[in-house]
C-alpha cells in the first residue's frame, strides 16, 4: 500500500511539474517559456516536496516529506529565499529543529531537540551572523557548554 501511495504521489508530482524548468535567470518557466505560477512538486531520492511558485520564484509555502509521507520540513519562501519560521520533524512526527530566516539568511533563535523532545541546542543569528549566547544541554537538561558571539560593528 505504501508503494502504491508513493507511486501515485510521484505520478501526481510529475504531472504538476510537467514543463517547469529553470531559465538562465534561475526562474521557473513552463514549456512555453513563460514564468510559472503554481505548485511545483517532485520526488527526489525518496523525498517528495511541494513548493509554491509565483511568477517563477519560490513564494509561499514549501513542504518536504519523508518517503513514508510524513512531513520532514516546512516553511515559507519570500522572493525566492527562505523566510520566517522553518520547522524540521523526525520521522515519528516530533519537532527536531526550529529556525528562522530573513531574506534567506539565518536570523533569530534556532532550536534543536532530541528524539524525546528535549531542547539540546539554542543558537542565535542576526542576518546570517552568529550572535548572542549559544547553549548546549545534555539529555537531562544540564548545560554542557555555552559560547558567546558578538557581531563587530
Amino acid at each position: 500500500m505504501k508503494k502504491l501511495v508513493l507511486l501515485i504521489a510521484a505520478l501526481f508530482s510529475l504531472n504538476l511539474m510537467n514543463g517547469q524548468e529553470l531559465n538562465k535567470d534561475g526562474l521557473y518557466i513552463n514549456s512555453e517559456g513563460e514564468l510559472f505560477t503554481g505548485i511545483l512538486a517532485s520526488v527526489k531520492n525518496d523525498i517528495r516536496f511541494e513548493i509554491t511558485v509565483k511568477e517563477g520564484k519560490k513564494e509561499g509555502k514549501a513542504t518536504y516529506y519523508f518517503a513514508s509521507g510524513k512531513v520532514m520540513e516546512a516553511g515559507d519562501f519570500k522572493d525566492g529565499e527562505k523566510d520566517q519560521k522553518w520547522t524540521r520533524y523526525n520521522e515519528n512526527g516530533s519537532i527536531s529543529a526550529i529556525g528562522f530566516y530573513n531574506a534567506g539568511k539565518k536570523h533569530g533563535a534556532w532550536l534543536v531537540y532530541d528524539e524525546k523532545g528535549n531542547k539540546r541546542f539554542e543558537m542565535n543569528y542576526s542576518n546570517g551572523e552568529k550572535t548572542g549566547t549559544w547553549t548546549n544541554w545534555d539529555e537531562n537538561g544540564v548545560v554542557l557548554n555555552t559560547k558567546n558571539y558578538s557581531i563587530s560593528n
